[in-house]
């Protein structure tokens, strides 16, 4: 259902999703499922109710601390460049700061697991939505992270494999360009 919600460009579903959880019930799986959903969540209420966007936020982050234990070291550093790059987005006078500790989160999990393809994925991200970033290195990154993606990926992560699908092409339109 949620996979539906997200191919309908539907996530509303996501935040009522989120909403309807207990967290402190949950099993440690079940917070990774949710995590994984707060990722992409976060990514689409930015550029709605500025509110709701730093309260999701906060949120958020302190999950991503919480499963910190539960993550492999790249996952969590790749979760972090994405907490770096949403409070970028929200707090443009801090813009400096938080691009350095973003950078510094997905080079970390680069050298962690460089064959993860979440971290993969955020480092196609990285590079594609940079404006000093590199198209064609973002679209080499998203492809591998596609690959691995199509051998095993998590149910929950079929949203995450069409996204890099669907950067991979805007990487392939922006590089024609």
């Amino acid at each position: 259902q949620l996979y539906q919600a997200y191919l309908n460009q539907d996530v509303a579903i996501w935040g009522e999703y989120i909403a309807a959880c207990n967290w402190d019930s949950m099993t440690v799986e079940e917070k990774k499922q949710m995590l994984n959903y707060e990722y992409g969540y976060t990514a689409v209420i930015l550029g709605g109710d500025n509110a709701l966007a730093k309260r999701q936020l906060q949120s958020y982050e302190a999950h991503v601390e919480s499963l910190k234990p539960h993550l492999s070291e790249a996952r969590y550093w790749a979760y972090m460049t994405s907490v770096y790059t949403y409070k970028m987005a929200l707090d443009k006078l801090r813009v400096l700061t938080y691009a350095k500790k973003l950078f510094a989160s997905i080079k970390r999990a680069m050298e962690l697991d460089s064959e993860d393809p979440m971290v993969l994925s955020m480092m196609g991200n990285v590079e594609f939505y940079n404006p000093m970033g590199n198209k064609q290195k973002a679209l080499e990154y998203l492809q591998r992270a596609d690959s691995i993606y199509s051998i095993r990926a998590e149910e929950y992560e079929q949203w995450n494999h069409h996204a890099v699908k669907m950067t991979i092409e805007q990487s392939k339109q922006k590089i024609n360009k």
